[in-house]
């Protein structure tokens, strides 16, 4: 190839990379104009809905009427800003706006579609709305796990007793999300939640057991007290540890001897969880038990120790001071302890 046809090449590839840049900024241009058109439009539609909240019937026939000059994806898009932050008879007079401007019953519509995109979209919408469904049950079994996810997360809308079986059936979903969903889920539900796991919990496997397990330590119901005392002896030590962490929760009078119990596992995961618990229940009266930890092989035990000891206060402080003389590991831990206390107990703890 000639210097010349070269050069010509050379030319060619540079006007086309400027004819795509051009073009680019073009659309772009064209793009943002057509926005900026439209965004005083989207805040007629604003005010209308806003307006339809505050007001009566009269308003809500005005703003049906304002809305139904738009596409139904924008006015999806500002009845979803809005619905957040509306509760109450506000939320009855949106969703009937739903109802009238065709968003909620595509969105009905949309659950049955073969796409899972377009599925989950639907969810969310209803969700937002705080619209339940017959559906909801359905698709807390759906071959998409994101589907699934989103449903776990819109059953808090109604925890009916198919819903709560559902959520505690995805307790054991392989997809981490959905699990995380499933329990986030029943925290929010709250005292059903609780009854459903505690029925769920005589024919639970063992798997099951200890899913349940982790969404009792985030509940706090004194109500899981009795069964993780009875957990707390269970044949294997996650099982043994989960309990822990749940009487730690519950706050029951009952939950602090049986965390001192604990302390004679035969586990060093049991171990930490009873020591943990002792120091979130501030259970001065498990200091005495604690303390012979502080010489324990383990040196993750011995920090326990002895920042659960500090975190008990004057109690647990008059113990570090009388294991400080000396130089075992016993002595060397609680020194490192008395060292915090320029920081607060609950701090040193954390």
């Amino acid at each position: 190839m000639s210097t010349l046809e070269l050069l010509s090449v050379m030319l060619i590839v540079i006007a086309t990379a400027i004819t795509a840049v051009l073009v680019t900024v073009g659309v772009s241009s064209l793009a943002r104009a057509h926005r900026v058109r439209l965004e005083p439009s989207l805040d007629d539609a604003r005010h209308a809905i806003v307006k339809a909240l505050s007001g009566g019937i009269a308003e809500s026939n005005d703003a049906v009427a304002v809305l139904g000059r738009f596409s139904r994806r924008h006015v999806t898009s500002v009845m979803l800003e809005l619905a957040p932050s509306v509760n109450g008879t506000s939320r009855s007079v949106l969703v009937n706006l739903g109802d009238r401007t065709g968003v909620l019953p595509s969105a009905r519509g949309g659950l049955r579609r073969r796409r899972w995109s377009t599925r989950l979209y639907s969810i969310r919408v209803l969700a937002a709305f705080g619209v339940e469904t017959e559906e909801m049950r359905r698709l807390l079994a759906d071959r998409s796990s994101h589907v699934r996810a989103q449903a776990a997360a819109w059953a808090v809308v109604a925890p009916s007793a198919e819903v709560l079986a559902g959520l505690i059936d995805l307790l054991s979903d392989p997809d981490g999300l959905c699990r995380f969903a499933a329990q986030d889920a029943l925290v929010r539900i709250g005292l059903a939640g609780s009854e459903a796991l505690i029925t769920a919990l005589d024919t639970a496997d063992d798997d099951v057991v200890r899913r349940i397990l982790e969404v009792a330590a985030a509940m706090g119901d004194e109500r899981f007290c009795d069964i993780a005392m009875g957990l707390s002896v269970h044949s294997t030590p996650e099982t043994r540890a989960l309990a822990g962490a749940v009487l730690a929760r519950t706050g029951s009078p009952n939950a602090g001897p049986a965390l001192v119990g604990m302390l004679n596992d035969s586990s060093e995961d049991v171990i930490r969880a009873a020591v943990v618990g002792i120091a979130k229940l501030s259970y001065w009266p498990g200091g005495a038990a604690v303390e012979p930890l502080l010489g324990h092989p383990s040196w993750e035990l011995r920090k326990q120790a002895g920042l659960t000891l500090l975190a008990l206060g004057a109690p647990g402080e008059i113990l570090l001071r009388s294991a400080a003389p000396g130089d075992d590991l016993a002595a060397e831990m609680a020194v490192r302890a008395l060292q915090l206390q320029s920081i607060s107990p609950q701090e040193a703890f954390a």
